[in-house]
């Protein structure tokens, strides 16, 4: 059963009411990081210039309206949003806190998926489930996947924590393993954990929790680098630059 289903009188007042507090929740955490990482400067720049920031926005906005039932409003922002933004994601995508839309041109976030923490997708990427409702589709996207542009992840299938869907890659009804990094059309596996490993290997591989182990060594989510940026400067670019 669709969310957009339940939301017209299937769920629960309770439960609707719930996921739309996870919503908001989700967007102040976007903000809290924004601040912490780029200081209140950068968060305004950011906001007020950055497509990909606007898109996230907008979506958060509406994705709220339309798990309190206003499901018209919430498809006015869907439309709005693909009209400033040039981005389409369906108020029934679920997307955690921590959000990436970086050069998001094209890019398409259809209903059924689930998106976790720190995911980041580039332009001209699709992601969505695929299928006949009987056949309930779902798309389950893990924390801190990066897909590159030109992809296409369709159909049923979980992409695990960590993953790395490679440019114009095609995820078709098949599950990635944490760490890994797929390539090609149909994609294959060709690394897994920085290490080269045999596709054939990965051939119908099913997504198993307990290949999940926690963050590589170089990355530890708890640490976020603080600095502070004057949004009327360009000089915080130029000292990057020289750094």
């Amino acid at each position: 059963m669709a969310e957009g289903e339940k939301v017209r009188g299937r769920w629960n007042l309770k439960e609707a009411a719930a996921m739309a507090d996870e919503t908001g929740a989700h967007f102040l955490d976007d903000l809290k990081l924004a601040v912490k990482r780029k200081g209140a400067g950068g968060l305004v720049r950011d906001v007020l210039l950055h497509p990909g920031n606007q898109a996230i926005a907008l979506y958060r906005i509406y994705r709220m309206l339309y798990l309190k039932g206003h499901i018209n409003l919430a498809f006015l922002g869907y439309r709005l949003n693909y009209f400033l933004c040039g981005v389409e994601i369906h108020p029934d995508a679920d997307i955690g806190p921590d959000f990436h839309l970086d050069h998001p041109v094209a890019t398409l976030i259809g209903r059924q998926t689930g998106i976790g923490k720190g995911v980041r997708i580039y332009s001209h990427v699709a992601v969505g489930a695929v299928g006949l409702p009987e056949d309930k589709p779902f798309m389950d996207v893990r924390d801190y996947v990066q897909i590159y542009h030109g992809a296409m992840v369709g159909g049923s299938a979980i992409i695990g924590e960590y993953a790395q869907i490679g440019l114009n890659a095609v995820v078709w009804d098949q599950d990635v393993p944490p760490y890994s990094v797929v390539a090609g059309n149909p994609a294959k596996v060709i690394r897994v954990e920085g290490k080269r490993v045999n596709p054939d290997d990965y051939k119908g591989y099913k997504y198993d929790p307990a290949d999940f182990h926690g963050p590589p060594p170089e990355h530890d989510p708890d640490k976020e680098p603080e600095r502070s940026e004057n949004w009327t400067d360009p000089s915080s670019f130029l000292d990057k630059k020289k750094d």
